[in-house]
């Protein structure tokens, strides 16, 4: 007797409907219960070997041209028996409710499928050593369909003494287009504060989002204020799922927030950021496989989503000295995101940047190893804002080694540092090839966190005596959009020292240390062997 895991629910209607019709308008899909059996598995089990389906509840099919041969209109149908080794599974596909709404054409095929064009087929495929099968398939509009049609196709999956598995997929012509815009109740925060972001969804879909996955990143300093029970979180990261009970947004609708999302900055946070997305909940609202048992629920009150009117968004306002807090009214639909897949909101918060110089030591002839960079001192993290090294190198050395990276270079990405002259310019047309020597660079890495240390690794090969041999250290914020406040510029600038002392070119500092390092292991087994010989003659008188 087979195992039906066909339990569907009209959305927004509160009965039970099965989608028969080949060409009826979308008039029901799944409600939250059908999605976890469906794209949790359908299972049987029989003894100790348990059979399992899965297969998405819904595919939207775009009827974008350009879109038409991309992934997004793949339909996977993978088996898992588990409890023993491998073995074959057939499967059979009733396509006979997708006629005149969708034709399924061949991917990626783990079996032999001679008559796709059936209305049902079927095919016999061998698990592999993770106790699963796969089959994908291309979905594409039947010629004369519609935005809206909608169809199922409809599986059964046996496999030697497990009882059989049935499921089923809802396949929609058109596609949901979600897209998210959000509004901070205000541009500065100080540190430790919070801001409260309204977010809206829109639908410029073709068809209605039956349910909704909202997901939020909170990165650079901002952390959520609290939690909801019906989202989980991992980290900065939040996955929300709202069924189409909750949220049934038509195209051209609008749904918003019921409360804003309060995210808290952190003491050292300068330019938090937060991301949302969304996604019709049929769509990839599945979390990846195993994040569950990393990803914890929520507990506070559960987020929801309320009907808005959409309306022409405004640009948001320049930050500002952060001003006490005010209420914010009920928006309509927010300002459009600025620039960027972040929202970004500025702390009234600055980070002191100290150069870090160094004193190099050896004789005429040598090569010494040269770490400068600079210090996060803080209290604020500059994070990924970009800092600016620039070193002049002491006279009477030359550089022979400067930062490189073969990779950086194969890949066609910027070295950290770069050769110039002495008006500034660079010497290499491009910043990915190795950096000549020359008198001056330039390197570039981010601010990092409070307490941090930034160093760029030169070897300088000291050419002559010298009176006046002095090289500079210069730290500075490069990032124009996400500026420092560095308070204390006297720390900004460091020296670079030479200290010649008389000797062949061999005879540096490591040769002296590693030379000590030795004498001292020879005295210390001299010692012992003196030691041995006197406790051998003790032995010999006694």
């Amino acid at each position: 007797m087979g195992v039906s895991c066909e339990t569907w629910t009209s959305f927004g209607q509160g009965g039970p409907m099965n989608v028969t019709g080949s060409r009826g308008r979308w008039a029901a899909v799944v409600v939250a219960a059908a999605l976890v059996a469906l794209l949790g598995g359908c299972g049987g089990a029989s003894g100790g070997s348990r059979l399992r389906l899965h297969v998405p509840s819904v595919v939207y099919v775009s009827t974008d041209p350009d879109r038409a041969l991309s992934s997004e209109n793949d339909l996977d149908v993978s088996q898992e028996l588990t409890g023993g080794g491998p073995a074959d599974v057939s499967v059979t596909f009733d396509v006979r409710g997708l006629a005149g709404v969708a034709v399924l054409k061949r991917g990626a095929e783990r079996c032999h499928i001679e008559r796709i064009r059936r209305p049902v087929f079927g095919c016999t495929m061998r698990t592999d050593r993770q106790n699963s099968a796969s089959q994908k398939f291309h979905v594409v509009p039947a010629e004369g369909s519609r935005a809206g049609d909608s169809g199922v196709v409809r599986y059964t999956v046996r496999a030697p003494g497990v009882r059989a598995v049935t499921g089923r997929t809802t396949v929609v012509v058109g596609t949901p287009e979600l897209e998210v815009a959000r509004w901070p109740d205000r541009t500065t925060v100080a540190p430790g504060g919070t801001v409260g972001v309204r977010v809206v969804v829109r639908n410029t879909g073709e068809v209605p989002a039956r349910g909704v996955v909202l997901r939020m990143a909170a990165r650079d300093g901002f952390s959520f204020d609290g939690t909801h029970r019906n989202c989980r979180y991992h980290g900065g990261s939040a996955w929300c799922p709202l069924p189409a009970s909750e949220a049934v947004i038509a195209p051209g609708e609008a749904y918003a927030l019921a409360a804003p999302e309060r995210l808290r900055a952190s003491a050292d946070a300068m330019y938090p950021g937060v991301a949302y997305s969304a996604d019709a909940l049929a769509g990839e609202y599945v979390e990846p496989p195993g994040s569950g048992a990393r990803s914890t629920a929520g507990s506070g009150p559960a987020l929801r989503l309320v009907p808005t009117t959409p309306t022409t968004p405004t640009t948001p306002t320049t930050p500002t000295t952060p001003t006490t807090p005010t209420t914010p009214t009920t928006p309509t639909t927010p300002p459009a995101d600025p620039p960027g897949p972040d929202l970004r909101v500025a702390v009234a918060n600055h980070a002191d940047l100290a150069a870090v110089g160094a004193t190099v030591k050896g004789p005429v002839g040598s090569r010494q190893e040269l770490r400068i960079g600079f210090r996060t001192r803080g209290p604020g993290s500059p994070r990924g804002a970009r800092v600016t090294v620039d070193l002049t190198v002491p006279a009477g050395t030359s550089v022979v080694r400067s930062p490189y990276d073969p990779e950086r270079d194969e890949e066609v990405l910027d070295q950290d540092c770069r050769a110039l002259r002495p008006d500034g310019t660079p010497l290499t047309e491009s910043a990915a090839d190795r950096q000549p020597s020359a008198r001056r660079y330039a390197c570039s890495a981010p601010g990092g966190r409070a307490g941090g240390l930034t160093l760029f690794p030169f070897t300088l090969r000291i050419d002559r005596e010298m009176a006046e041999r002095g090289g500079e250290v210069t730290v500075r914020g490069a990032d124009p959009g996400h500026p420092g406040h560095d308070d204390r510029p006297a720390n900004d600038t460091a020296g670079v020292a030479v200290r010649v002392w008389p000797g062949p070119a061999w005879a540096t500092a490591t040769f002296y240390a590693t030379a000590t390092a030795g004498l001292v292991l020879v005295l210390l087994l001299a010692a012992a062997v003196v030691l041995r010989r006197r406790a051998r003659r003790g032995m010999t008188t006694g």
